[in-house]
């Protein structure tokens, strides 16, 4: 293969390396615009076929393997993923690690939301809770926190320290770019100590962290599968509602979703309360990632309506727990 000539990847070696793997020419190549970490591209072949291309940089190939290994592990129990059509995660002969997927059928559930029912909100939140309960039938971590495999380090020995790292990184972020008074980070770890029973008995049962608004593939009002599976996380899978609550929430989106979720995991009265402070947590963490670059070419400015909504959601959640 050539070597790449610029510092990232781009359309030109997204078609290079598809048309050696699958022997034909690419039409199309055209760069999925959500994410933070990969470069993902939606490629289009002569033949009509689709796929999709995950390419992470040479420091995040642990992400890749991460994706190989839980799909190995999931895909056979029953947990809708993709096809990996062909994998180079070691970037035996490539500038970067990547791989190409089965492209499936259907948008992002935050693209398609509000187009959804009721009803076939309730019937992906039942599918989401039963795919998440398959998850958790996996052995337990031997740590709680985000891993590639059971054979990564479990950085936690407790779960309110996998919540304390997510409040610090979110701290370092609004430092660095000044524009957040990091004090909300704090008005979050305050409420921690009321939950302490509740949190100190989490065990480290694993879940898909990331089946949010993102990854989970709607196609005609049904779940058409589950992407980006890089790692996994150990600890409660209230973790998982809580994002998707935050997403929602942030996008000014009916909680119907949510609702559904919930009955269809049984959550309790203090649960309730509990998904209400893993939301502010999330809510520190989305203030964080304004102004951050991530894997842009440039620096996204902050906005002060951004700032003001999520400061309003912020207050809003503390006033409920």
């Amino acid at each position: 293969m050539k070597s790449q000539t610029h510092n990232l990847p781009d359309e030109g070696y997204v078609a290079q390396i598809v048309q050696q793997v699958r022997n034909e020419s690419v039409v199309t190549v055209n760069r999925f615009a959500t994410g933070l970490c990969h470069f993902v591209y939606d490629v289009v072949t002569e033949s009509g076929q689709s796929f999709v291309v995950r390419i992470a940089r040479p420091e995040n190939q642990a992400l890749l393997a991460g994706a190989l290994y839980w799909h190995q592990l999931l895909k056979p129990k029953g947990v809708p993923l993709p096809d990996i059509i062909y994998s180079d995660t070691e970037a035996a002969a490539s500038p970067f690690p990547y791989m190409i997927l089965e492209r499936l059928a259907g948008e992002d559930l935050g693209i398609v939301y509000q187009q959804l029912s009721k009803d076939e909100k309730k019937v992906l939140a039942d599918e989401i809770a039963h795919i998440q309960k398959i998850t958790g039938t996996l052995p337990l971590g031997k740590g709680f926190g985000f891993v590639g495999s059971y054979n990564s380090v479990f950085f936690q020995n407790k779960w309110i320290d996998v919540l304390y790292a997510s409040l610090n990184r979110s701290r370092k972020r609004m430092q660095a770019i000044g524009a957040i008074d990091s004090r909300s980070v704090d008005r979050v770890a305050e409420k921690f100590d009321k939950y302490d029973d509740y949190l100190s008995q989490v065990k480290p049962r694993c879940f898909l962290d990331d089946t949010t608004t993102k990854n989970v593939i709607v196609h005609e009002g049904k779940l058409s599968g589950i992407v980006d599976l890089d790692f996994v996380c150990f600890g409660d899978n209230l973790f998982t509602i809580a994002l998707t609550q935050m997403s929602l929430l942030n996008t000014g989106f009916d909680l119907d979703y949510i609702d559904f979720w919930c009955d269809a995991v049984g959550v309790t009265e203090e649960q309730r309360n509990v998904l209400q402070l893993y939301t502010a947590l999330f809510c520190v963490d989305f203030m964080s990632e304004l102004g951050q670059i991530f894997n842009k070419e440039n620096t996204q400015s902050v906005k002060s309506e951004d700032v003001l909504r999520l400061s309003d959601i912020l207050g809003a959640l503390l006033n409920q727990i």
